[in-house]
């Protein structure tokens, strides 16, 4: 993926917990996995 850690936070960072479920919602649709569970494999850190 190569990851921009700083963007993804900047986007995630800027909207509400309803915002971020439409999010997670669409990706799942889009791509047939869980969001979360692919921003844990792809970025460093503890973003909990």
């Amino acid at each position: 993926w190569g990851t921009d850690e700083k963007a993804v936070i900047s986007v995630l960072a800027h909207r509400n917990a309803a915002q971020r479920n439409a999010i997670r919602q669409a990706y799942q649709e889009l791509y047939g996995e869980d969001l979360i569970k692919r921003l844990e494999k792809e970025l460093s850190g503890d973003f909990e």
